[in-house]
């Protein structure tokens, strides 16, 4: 479906030009009710007030309506700030519910914010710094882990990610875009954008949760900016719709949770139909390279090589080898956890 239109380093400071860029908060509510009023605070207690406040809210059955408009009211009285709410008649789920939010903002910057985290006073000035650099189209930051009740977790989100060696490597070297057909490192909640991404990645397609699809987008066409400042209180608990493992045994869980519960060449088919998806939007807006899209397409034969593996354990084994050898699995999937999978669904 076309497009529609419309090295980790700690970096503090306002330029000229990142001056005159206005900035407008997306977030997206629901049940949210606990943790609502404390994220809505941290936003308008910025040193570096934004512009306008998009909240869409996806049919909540809690007090998360009820607190949204009193906060609205304060925060457009108090503040001067133009506050938009949205209430959904039909529930939309995460995704299509940032689309609507993202699609009601008019500024320069987009900021994605979730329900139920904390943001640091100075996130919005130091995140909008980096956008003095034309060339940086997503710019975002390390977190601080917290429990449901604000405690620290003592370990941050890119500590929880635990990028590989090859990985630091990659964000050094700004080659992003190869991390990227691999998995994600952008968590929505700690990053903002160029609101000409969106003349990319709108709409947004299947298959792709709306961060990591405007992180691969971003990468594709322009530069990342990977800061290790902890701008966000990033609160962990059972309501998560996405949250990270932070210990190595809750990895391991969640690994074992999500193989058990996808077969193998349902996950597989699943991973190619989200490469072939990137692939056919950045060839149709005409914005990656030749190197780029070579590699895309090196990552979409890794999985259509798995798909063909042999049923017999023979045919298989020597097949896992072949990939493991062309180090298919360490660039595009997720390792030995990949060559596993593969071993497991015999």
């Amino acid at each position: 479906m076309p497009p529609e239109s419309s090295a980790p380093a700690s970096f503090s400071g306002i330029s000229p030009e990142s001056n005159r860029l206005s900035s407008g908060v997306a977030m997206c509510s629901c049940n949210g009710g606990q943790f609502l009023v404390a994220q809505l605070e941290s936003i308008i207690a910025q040193t570096r007030k934004p512009d306008h406040i998009v909240v869409c809210d996806d049919l909540s059955t809690d007090d998360t309506w009820t607190k949204l408009q009193a906060w609205a009211s304060a925060a457009r009285t108090a503040h001067g700030i133009r506050v938009t709410l949205i209430q959904n008649a039909v529930r939309l789920g995460v995704t299509r519910n940032f689309e609507q939010a993202i699609r009601a903002l008019d500024t320069d910057i987009v900021f994605l914010a979730d329900q139920d985290d904390v943001w640091q006073p100075n996130k919005i000035e130091v995140l909008i710094a980096r956008f003095a650099d034309q060339s940086t189209m997503l710019a975002h930051s390390d977190a601080t882990l917290i429990d449901e009740g604000g405690k620290d977790l003592g370990k941050s989100l890119f500590e929880a990610l635990r990028l590989s060696d090859r990985e630091t490597e990659l964000v050094k070297s700004q080659h992003f875009f190869e991390i990227y057909c691999r998995r994600n490192l952008v968590t929505g909640t700690t990053a903002a954008f160029r609101r000409e991404l969106l003349d990319i990645a709108l709409p947004f397609p299947e298959d792709w949760i709306h961060d990591e699809w405007l992180a691969a987008c971003a990468a594709a066409e322009s530069k990342i900016a990977m800061l290790a400042d902890k701008l966000t209180q990033y609160r962990q608990h059972g309501a998560n719709v996405i949250g990270v493992p932070v210990s190595s045994m809750s990895r391991l869980t969640l690994y074992a949770m999500r193989v058990a519960r996808t077969s193998r060449d349902e996950y597989l088919r699943y991973k190619l139909r989200r490469l072939n998806a990137l692939r056919e939007r950045l060839v149709y807006v005409n914005v990656i390279d030749h190197d780029k899209l070579a590699l895309l397409d090196e990552a979409r034969a890794h999985f259509e090589r798995r798909i063909r593996f042999g049923r017999s354990p023979a045919s298989r084994v020597i097949s896992i080898f072949r990939e493991y050898k062309a180090c298919g699995y360490h660039r595009f999937a997720d390792g030995f956890a990949g060559m596993v999978r593969d071993v497991i669904h015999l």
